[in-house]
Parts: C-alpha cells; sequence; structure tokens
C-alpha cells in the first residue's frame, strides 16, 4: 500500500515551490496510534500518578516507577511497530555492514567489562538493558519509517510537543498543596519526574519540535501558526521558569547549526524564535519561584557568581568531575570499567554522589574505553552527519523537527545527564532511528 499522507505547498511564500510536507497527521494503523498516544499522554500520566497517589513523597520510588513507566513505553512502541508489520528485526537486517560490524564490537566490550571489569555488575547489567531497549526503540521507529513515511515524523513531533503543554496544570495542582510549604523538596518532587533538571530534558524535547513543526507549517494556515506561536511560547515560560539555562544553550547551539545545514531555516523562522523566546521569559518572570534553582532570574547561579571562587563553582562542581573522570579513564583506557560504575570508582568522596559524569564523551570513555567510544562516535556520528547532509536537499526537509531535537538533546549532553535518563535516552534513540535511512522513495513494507 501507498501513502501520501502530506501535500506539497502551493503558496507563494513557500519553500520557493518546493515538495514541503506539512506538519499535519495522517492517517496511521491503530496500532501504531497506540504508541503514539503513550507518548503524548505519559507525562500526564504519571504527573496523576505521583500528585494524585502522592509517590511525589515517596523518595526512591519516584525514580523507579518512572524509569519502568518509559522502559514499558519503549516495549509499547516496539510491539506495536511489530504488529504494524513493521519488524524491528527486519530493519536491523537492512543495516549497512559498517553499522553492524561496530555495534557487534560495541556489544563485545560491553558484555567483557559487564562480566569481568566492572565493580557492580547489577549497574552495569541494568544500563545495558535499557540501552539495548533505546536500541530497540530506535530501530522500531526507523521501521516505521520506512513503511508509513514521513506521518510518522510528523506524529512523533506533535506528541512530543503536546506531552509537556497537557502535564502543565498539574504543576498548578502541586502548588495548591505544598505551594505554603516551605519543607518542599521542589528541585526532587515535581509532578511525574524525578527532578527538575529531568522535567527540562522533556520540555527541550518539546520545544525543538515546536521549532521544527513550525518551519514546516504552511503559511496560509493561521491557526496551526497560532496554535504553535502559542504553544512553543508557553513551553519557553515554563523552560525558563524552572531554570533551564543548559536546555536553552543547548536548543540555541542546537538552531543555529541547523541555520547553517539549512539556509532558509533562518529566513523562515527567525522572528517566530526571538518573539516566543521573548515573549516566554517574560511571561516566566509572572511565575512564583518556589526554589533558588527556578526562575529565568536564578537566585543560585546570582549567589554562585558573587560568592564563587572558581569555575568549579561556578558550573557545579563539574570541572573537578570531569578532571576526575578523565583520571579514572586513564586507568583502564581500552575498554573502560563497564557502564555506571563511576560513583563506585571514584576515589573522591564528595564526588560519589554523581552517578553519571554530566558529559556524554567521558562517560563513553570511562564506560567502554577508547576502543567502545570510538563504536558510539562512529554509530550517532554516521547517523547524524548523513541526516544533516540530507537535511540540506529539500525533498527530505521533513525530518528538520526530529534532527532538532536529537541534535539539541546530544549537544546539552555535553555538559548534563541527557544520555543517562530513560526518556530523554529513548527520545535521542527515537530521533535518531527516524533520521537513520534516507527514506525519500515511497514507503514499502518490509514483510
Amino acid at each position: 500500500m501507498e501513502y501520501n499522507i502530506l501535500r506539497p505547498l502551493e503558496e507563494p511564500n513557500s519553500l520557493s515551490g518546493i515538495n514541503q510536507p506539512q506538519p499535519t497527521l495522517g492517517e496511521l494503523p491503530r496500532s501504531i496510534g497506540i504508541s503514539i498516544l503513550a507518548l503524548l499522554t505519559l507525562p500526564t500520566v504519571l504527573a496523576i500518578i505521583f500528585v494524585g497517589f502522592g509517590v511525589v513523597y515517596a523518595g526512591g520510588l519516584r525514580p523507579v516507577i518512572f524509569e519502568l513507566s518509559w522502559l514499558t513505553f519503549a516495549f509499547v512502541l516496539i510491539g506495536t511497530s511489530i504488529a504494524s508489520k513493521a519488524p524491528v528485526i527486519g530493519e536491523a537486517k537492512i543495516l549497512p555492514r559498517a553499522y553492524l560490524a561496530v555495534f557487534t564490537v560495541f556489544a563485545i566490550i560491553s558484555v567483557y567489562t559487564t562480566v569481568a571489569v566492572a565493580p557492580s555488575v547489577k549497574m552495569s547489567s541494568y544500563a545495558i538493558g535499557t540501552s539495548v531497549t533505546a536500541i530497540l526503540a530506535g530501530l522500531a521507529a526507523a521501521a516505521q519509517k520506512r513503511r508509513f513515511g514521513d506521518k510518522i515524523i510528523v506524529s512523533i513531533s506533535w506528541a512530543l510537543f503536546v506531552a509537556m503543554l497537557l502535564h502543565a496544570p498539574f504543576w498548578i495542582w502541586l502548588f495548591v498543596i505544598e505551594g505554603n510549604n516551605p519543607e518542599f523538596d521542589w528541585l526532587n518532587r515535581t509532578p511525574g519526574y524525578p527532578s527538575i533538571r529531568t522535567y527540562g530534558y522533556s520540555v527541550e524535547a518539546s520545544i525543538a519540535a515546536g521549532l521544527g513543526l513550525y518551519y514546516l507549517s504552511d503559511r496560509s494556515n493561521k491557526v496551526l501558526l497560532f496554535s504553535l506561536a502559542l504553544g512553543t511560547t508557553f513551553l519557553w515560560m515554563l523552560l525558563f521558569w524552572s531554570g533551564g539555562r543548559g536546555a536553552f544553550l543547548a536548543l540555541l547551539a542546537s538552531s543555529t547549526l541547523v541555520a547553517f545545514i539549512a539556509p532558509k531555516f533562518i529566513s523562515r523562522i527567525w522572528k517566530f524564535f526571538v518573539a516566543t523566546i521573548a515573549v516566554g521569559a517574560g511571561l516566566s518572570l509572572l511565575l512564583p519561584v518556589p526554589n533558588s534553582a527556578y526562575g529565568l532570574l536564578r537566585r543560585a547561579d546570582l549567589d554562585a557568581i558573587v560568592n564563587s571562587g572558581s569555575m568549579n563553582e561556578l558550573s557545579s562542581n563539574r570541572m573537578s568531575l570531569w578532571s576526575d573522570a578523565y583520571s579514572i579513564f586513564l586507568d583502564k583506557p581500552l575498554f573502560g570499567h563497564g557502564m555506571l560504575q563511576y560513583s563506585h570508582i571514584t576515589t573522591d568522596s564528595t564526588l560519589t554522589e554523581h552517578i553519571q559524569v554530566h558529559n556524554i564523551l567521558l562517560e563513553a570513555l570511562i564506560s567502554f574505553g577508547l576502543v567502545g567510544t570510538a563504536a558510539v562516535i562512529f554509530l550517532l556520528g554516521k547517523i547524524w552527519v548523513l541526516a544533516a547532509i540530507r537535511l540540506r536537499r529539500p525533498d527530505t526537509q521533513s525530518t528538520l523537527p526530529v534532527f532538532l531535537i536529537a541534535t539539541t538533546l546530544l549537544v546539552h549532553g555535553l555538559v548534563s545527564g541527557t544520555y543517562y535518563h530513560i526518556h530523554s535516552a529513548l527520545i535521542i534513540a527515537i530521533s535518531l532511528g527516524l533520521l537513520l535511512h534516507d527514506h525519500g522513495e515511497q514507503a514499502k513494507s518490509l514483510d
């Protein structure tokens, strides 16, 4: 069956008459609709569970429920992909041999370090399990893209964009309950998320999706443009209010990078970009600030600038963390220590609270050594570079929303843990899966 899902632009203000797909949802099989609906509603469902059932007060139960919920979503995505005749194994079979060879090397190193090297076999085994799940989710997305075409990109982008808008009202619910409680932990008891930082990862992915969808929009569809402007402004407000400075810089960096790759991006989106940021930032100043880490004018940042005596303090101790991580890498430079081992192998007692080192490259060097890190860079880098090259072609710019999402979260991973937390890791994997192949040809079945 052939799918003609997105009509081209024909307006004078289109991309020079290019066949540019529109960000409107097409028909998808019910099985695929289930996974899209799960992605759309999962933050809201978790917020209801966390606030309505008191999970925000449950200590270690919060991250457990969060992790299991997102892992369940991954299995739903994989299962519905198979049910819709977009088999994950079938997609893996058509991967280039270079991918398979490098992935085999990566897998061997991961198993070896887990069994023979890692101090905590349990943590390393769990990390391997979640990594494999993320890879399978990415392959499921690639298989769906091959079978159903660009509409799967549009559907996933809209799901990510709307999900955090639906989630936002639960902050009001939490404020009604705990707004007058000075002892409430606003950093780690967020509705539906283990911490305010992990919440910010979802918001930045939503903003990236919104920017990409606006770029693809038909300029004559004023309702669509207004909806995207209103939603994106609201998301910027949430990002600035929640103190997401790293997320903002990552979005700025990835948008600048895309502007160089796809030159029409700037002329088409700059007014929207500047206006939504400015209004969102202004609105964030009107919201109550429950903790010094919140807000556009973060008191925690201002105190750090005034009182810190070094870049290390200003960077929340990251300089010490990265220096220590590099020293640990040098202890086993070829194959590393295994995944999620930092807190078990550091000798600095002031850093043992860190499970990961807030830098994707250093994390890879500690976990897999030079050989495994080269494999990771090859796998991620080749997908990204080829997707960037294809993005310059007007007929493939439907991938721009997921390209922005993947780039933003990977750039942010240089200073934070987007690669570590299950939800952001899955979003990266799914986005890269949708960028894996050039599916410019008509969608086709793999059965």
